[in-house]
């Protein structure tokens, strides 16, 4: 960036599925008059509308987002590339906005954007946990990611065994200092995590799953089955639709499964936000948000 964007903010506004980001980062960006970067690893994808709780017309047009049904399922795409594409879109928003927001639950990917895939912790336990969550949430196509990141080359490494893969990461981090490689960006960024009480948050989850599929996930779900095997279609969701439709679960169960995976997936991504250490966790209330942002 260049000298004269010193004094720009990025927003993070971070957290669970199903938390509120939506709604009150619209707040936000209404309230700073700015635009909103979507950090979500799925959402990104045009197929993807219902099961991924897309963003709907009136929310689109209520403040401008980006990476929003941007790219297509049968593109590579990772957080590496999103990046990349973050950065030069920072340096146009910084020219015509002092606020930018970035909104999403893909840790790894608002990590990568604003700090660098090669600042993962060196302590190995710390180390191995986010590696795993980076695997459940992500896949191992997120996994290898990290691996090019880092500059790990290895001709005798199988890349897809993410077990080995771990591990050559945990090796190559203890090798050296993340931080050599670090280049500090020029705009201030304010990390916030929404949370919730735990029953409401489940209960939140329940119920967008229900009107997931009132509004025809089933269908939804049906249009990309011949492509479950693409790393963007490892999603909750989705691939307990293709359980379904193979035969291997009932209705009732695959409803129960997605509610349940989902739940999991909140817990981790809370997890993740926690152990961070930029990150402030506050109420998911559009007051509560605003204060903590004058606040800093």
């Amino acid at each position: 960036m260049t000298a004269n964007q010193q004094n720009k903010r990025l927003i993070v506004i971070a957290g669970p599925t199903a938390v509120g980001k939506t709604e009150l980062t619209i707040r936000l960006a209404q309230y700073f008059e700015t635009e909103i970067i979507s950090c979500d690893s799925r959402q990104l994808y045009k197929e993807l509308k219902i099961g991924v709780a897309r963003p709907s017309d009136k929310e689109l047009k209520a403040a401008k987002h980006h990476f929003i049904a941007s790219h297509s399922i049968h593109e590579e795409y990772n957080a590496g590339k999103y990046a990349r594409d973050v950065n030069e879109l920072l340096q146009k928003l910084f020219t015509q906005h002092d606020v930018v927001i970035m909104t999403g639950g893909t840790g790894l990917y608002i990590k990568a954007a604003t700090e660098g895939l090669d600042l993962l912790p060196t302590k190995n336990e710390k180390l191995r946990e986010q590696l795993n969550y980076i695997l459940e949430t992500e896949g191992l196509a997120a996994l290898q990611s990290v691996a090019k990141s880092i500059d790990l080359v290895d001709t005798e490494l199988d890349f897809d065994n993410p077990v080995r893969l771990m591990r050559a990461i945990e090796i190559k981090q203890g090798e050296s200092n993340p931080t050599e490689a670090v280049q500090v960006p020029e705009y201030e960024t304010t990390y916030l995590y929404l949370d919730r009480d735990r029953d409401e948050l489940y209960s939140r989850i329940n119920k967008r799953v229900d009107t997931m599929l009132a509004m025809g996930l089933e269908d939804e779900a049906r249009t990309v089955h011949d492509y479950k095997d693409l790393n963007a279609l490892h999603t909750v969701g989705y691939k307990e639709m293709f359980s379904y439709f193979d035969g291997e679960w009932t209705y009732e169960h695959t409803v129960e499964k997605i509610k349940q995976h989902t739940r999991n997936y909140a817990k981790r991504q809370l997890t993740w936000f926690r152990n961070q250490g930029n990150y402030t966790m506050v109420k998911a209330s559009f007051a509560d948000v605003l204060a903590k942002i004058q606040e800093d």
